[in-house]
């Protein structure tokens, strides 16, 4: 291997390489003490060899260079010259060899002088990092770094921007129906009393959830990254920050109040109480407050980056803890209150439909009356709150499948998990194959892709979909009339007095 080559190995390479390359070919001659002309040689370790077998294979072999490849069960190369026929075997630690790296041109191979040629998508490291180090060891590998948003090049060509611009399409369609049920339930005066005040603040922060898209609707790739290579994270890039801690605080609180809806349900069908009527003081401490605690907790541990489509949320590594069990303390108890709820409704529905059996033949007794009651109340409660139940269930459904597809999938896309099969992906454009063939070549290693934007199509339509299930013909008729009463208000003196001058004249 001539110097030109060593200057295109990666640093995690070269060290180990060189230590190799250099204890192979100078063994170390040692005087033995206290014997006169008697010398000890100690040869190459095993260790450096399996050492630079291990950061280099991969890499020797993206580059076509096998040959290069240390074959650490083999002999060690030229020691058949003088030790025919099977040479010298590498040695244990303690009696071999061992020696440090020599520096090429000044240093390490990877951070000076470097020549690399990069096929697209990849870009030359701009080593921008302390000392002229590379630009993120995450993105980058031997002079070429992967440009962010570094997935988007690991699928087909425009496949992602394709998928996730139709999902920001549809939460910002989410975020323009989420206002309009917000401004509804906000205006109309009826609405803001109980229980129709929770579906006000449940809607609140719906709208909050979707209207984040606005950030990456502006610029994409500036919501995305902090620069050509490196993500954006809230420490380089403060719409990141921003929109994140927003959008934490919003699925939070979304989760909270859907919660307070179920809860009020329950009281409301099972046991026939208005309990949280005289309590939203608490509801407010407990909704907002958690909120604003968990989004707080995120941004004061720097966790909040981009990661995944279009909008930054809490890290990977520290999503479970800081986002997801605090939504599971509330969404998993909702949906087993939901379920009792419903267990109860379909009990009574029974019990009512075999009493009705006797009601003609019998006089009803005081236990009988009692169930038909009980049962009357429990389809008032459905007549009237399906609607807060139906909105409850579709929910929840999203958070858990979100949920499930960031535990299960897409943790595939950390890249110190991909590296190994980046490498391939890079071996496979440098042969000439085309980038879309290669990428299905490195799609079993990856989300697969429908599922990747039909889980993010779910959380998005979370707006939509409260939108249709709440909003009615009635509240078109609420609007006309408010609507009417306000132009009646705005219309002016003159007109009211010509209206009563009318009524004076018949």
């Amino acid at each position: 291997m001539n110097q030109s080559s060593l200057t295109q190995l990666t640093a995690e390479c070269y060290e180990p390489f060189m230590e190799y390359v250099c204890s192979s070919s100078f063994p170390r001659i040692e005087a033995v003490p206290g014997q006169a002309n008697t010398f000890n040689v100690r040869f190459a370790c095993t260790s450096t060899c399996q050492d630079a077998f291990t950061q280099c294979s991969q890499l020797f072999t993206v580059f076509g260079m096998q040959s290069q490849i240390p074959q650490c069960d083999a002999a060690i190369p030229g020691t058949t010259a003088f030790a025919p026929p099977n040479g010298i075997m590498y040695q244990p630690d303690g009696t071999c060899n061992a020696v440090h790296a020599l520096s090429v041109n000044g240093g390490p191979a990877g951070i000076g002088n470097r020549t690399t040629t990069c096929d697209a998508p990849f870009v030359t490291d701009p080593m921008t990092g302390p000392g002229g180090t590379t630009t993120n060891p995450q993105f980058c590998m031997n002079g070429c770094c992967i440009p962010c948003p570094a997935q988007y090049y690991l699928y087909r060509e425009g496949a992602l921007d394709t998928g996730f611009r139709i999902t920001n399409i549809i939460r910002a369609i989410s975020a323009v129906l989420g206002f309009l049920l917000m401004m509804t339930y906000l205006c109309l005066d009826d609405k803001r009393s109980h229980p129709s005040a929770l579906i006000l603040f449940f809607s609140i922060c719906v709208f909050l959830f979707s209207v984040v898209i606005v950030f990456p609707l502006v610029d994409t790739r500036a919501m995305q990254c902090a620069d050509l290579i490196n993500p954006s994270t809230q420490q380089n890039n403060l719409k990141c920050a921003i929109q994140g801690a927003i959008l934490v605080f919003a699925s939070v609180a979304t989760c909270a109040w859907c919660t307070a809806l179920i809860l009020n349900l329950h009281f409301h069908t099972v046991w026939n109480s208005a309990w949280f009527a005289k309590k939203y003081w608490l509801l407010h401490i407990l909704c907002w407050g958690f909120s604003f605690a968990v989004a707080g907790v995120a941004l004061g541990m720097g966790e909040i980056k981009w990661e995944y489509a279009t909008l930054c949320l809490v890290s990977q590594a520290k999503a479970s803890q800081i986002f997801f069990y605090p939504l599971a303390a509330m969404v998993f108890p909702a949906f087993l209150i939901h379920i009792a709820t419903f267990i109860h409704i379909a009990r009574i529905s029974v019990m009512s439909s075999e009493n009705s059996e006797t009601m003609s033949r019998s006089t009803l007794s005081a236990g009988a009356a009692a169930v038909i009651s009980h049962r009357r109340h429990v389809m008032m409660a459905i007549r009237i709150q399906w609607r807060a139940a139906l909105m409850a269930i579709c929910a929840i459904v999203s958070v858990m499948m979100y949920w499930l597809f960031y535990f299960i999938q897409l943790r595939k896309i950390d890249p110190s998990a991909l590296r190994e099969h980046i490498i391939m992906f890079v071996y496979c454009l440098k042969v000439g194959k085309a980038h879309d063939t290669c990428a299905d070549e490195l799609s079993p290693y990856l989300p697969p892709y429908g599922l990747m934007i039909a889980a993010e199509s779910v959380v998005s339509s979370i707006g939509a979909v409260i939108f249709i299930v709440f909003f009615k013909p009635a509240l078109v008729r609420e609007w006309g009339d408010k609507l009417a009463s306000l132009g009646y208000l705005l219309c002016g003196k003159r007109k009211l007095k010509k209206e009563q001058d009318q009524f004076f004249v018949i």
